[in-house]
């Protein structure tokens, strides 16, 4: 019910979701046995909805998603769908919801972690993006890993409503040996997505768009005038009948 709400209301307010990733998972969700995080820029209130679709409807994934605990409150019935909660003003209660979520990624094949890393929604052009460090943390209690930067982007083309633009950046393979100093790891974390967001904002401004897929096709600026013209007729029509 949720991935149908939030794939309806990506469909009625935008134009397009359009998606492109650097490579493929290493194996398919069911053959999975290493969890997988995604951390992506926070640019939006749709960009939970927008997560939602792309690790269920693209991946395949069984995901969990962070949300701050306040918006948690407001949204409750996202919980649902995976969405759990994270007081970033309390320290003991951040690093329960990060062993708790480290649980539930080692619990078998095909878990995934959706993740926004600046805790809150920011503007798209912001830079530094300036992490918490949050997403080291979680990587550092969860093991072994793969983790992939989503860089989001919202653009208005030659439609009357935007687009949204995911690009997905070649994977970070954490080994399970591999010594993490969390502070290194968010900044290298967070260079790494820049990058990415810096590469979709060039492709975007040059409209180099070939690579992407279209997964939610939204009801065009087209379709709508013609669906308030047909409305219009149908009024007109049916008060002259009576």
């Amino acid at each position: 019910m949720i991935f149908w709400i939030c794939r309806r209301s990506l469909w009625r307010n935008f134009y397009a979701v359009r998606f492109r990733a650097a490579e493929p998972l290493p194996a398919s969700p069911g053959q999975l046995n290493i969890p997988v995080i995604f951390y992506a820029n926070h640019n939006t209130w749709w960009d939970g909805y927008l997560a939602h679709v792309v690790t269920r409807q693209v991946y395949g994934l069984d995901a969990y998603l962070m949300m701050d605990i306040k918006q948690m409150r407001r949204f409750w019935f996202f919980s649902w769908a995976g969405v759990f909660s994270v007081d970033q003003e309390n320290g003991r209660s951040a690093m329960h919801s990060i062993n708790y979520i480290a649980r539930k990624l080692q619990e078998g094949n095909g878990k995934a972690l959706w993740i926004f890393p600046q805790g809150e929604i920011q503007p798209q052009e912001r830079r530094p993006l300036a992490f918490h460090s949050g997403v080291a943390r979680t990587i550092r209690r969860t093991g072994e890993c793969y983790v992939y930067p989503v860089a989001v982007r919202f653009e208005f083309f030659r439609e009357q409503f935007p687009e949204i633009l995911v690009s997905v950046g070649p994977v970070r393979h954490i080994r399970s040996e591999e010594q993490i100093d969390p502070h290194k790891l968010t900044a290298e974390l967070e260079a790494t997505l820049e990058s990415e967001l810096n590469r979709l904002r060039e492709d975007a401004s040059n409209l180099k768009l070939d690579d992407f897929v279209t997964i939610v096709k939204g009801k065009g600026s087209t379709d709508r005038f013609y669906e308030v013209l047909t409305g219009i007729f149908k009024f007109f029509k049916r008060n002259k009948q009576q």
